[in-house]
């Protein structure tokens, strides 16, 4: 019988460890990612676009959940294969929200080719990447 309460309690020790290190681990994700021309008061996309003129906002807009304090999302622009702009923000403290980023204005130079890739803290692959073009 004493050894059978030792062997339970090394598995509830064990199932503790297991849960304990699951919780610990990132569930953070995003999702519904999309390029528009402009966001409303609640950083919701007003419209869902693929090609922006030279010269105006570029935004993109998206949905971060299950994000734990303290995390970081990071937007790495890119013309082409080439990084042109990084910006990293805060969640504040918000596990579910509206996620929006943008580049203003006179950022972009010249037509062609561009993404957005959206990391959630030090992930080595990005959560989400959209394309879109400039004419």
């Amino acid at each position: 019988m004493k050894k059978l309460s030792i062997i339970m309690v090394m598995m509830m020790i064990g199932a503790v460890l297991f849960v304990g290190a699951s919780c610990s681990a990132s569930t953070a994700n995003i999702s519904n990612a999309v390029m528009t021309s402009a966001v409303d008061e609640n950083s919701e996309p007003l419209d869902e676009v693929s090609e922006f003129p030279l010269d105006v906002d570029v935004f993109v807009a998206a949905e971060l959940h299950n994000a734990p304090d303290d995390t970081t999302i990071t937007f790495v622009w890119y013309q082409g294969n080439t990084v042109f702009d990084t910006v990293s923000i805060g969640n504040d403290g918000y596990s579910d929200a509206p996620l929006v980023g943008y580049l203003p204005a006179g950022m972009i130079t010249e037509p062609g080719d561009y993404s957005v890739e959206i990391y959630i803290d030090d992930r080595d692959e990005p959560d989400t990447v959209t394309y879109f073009t400039v004419v």
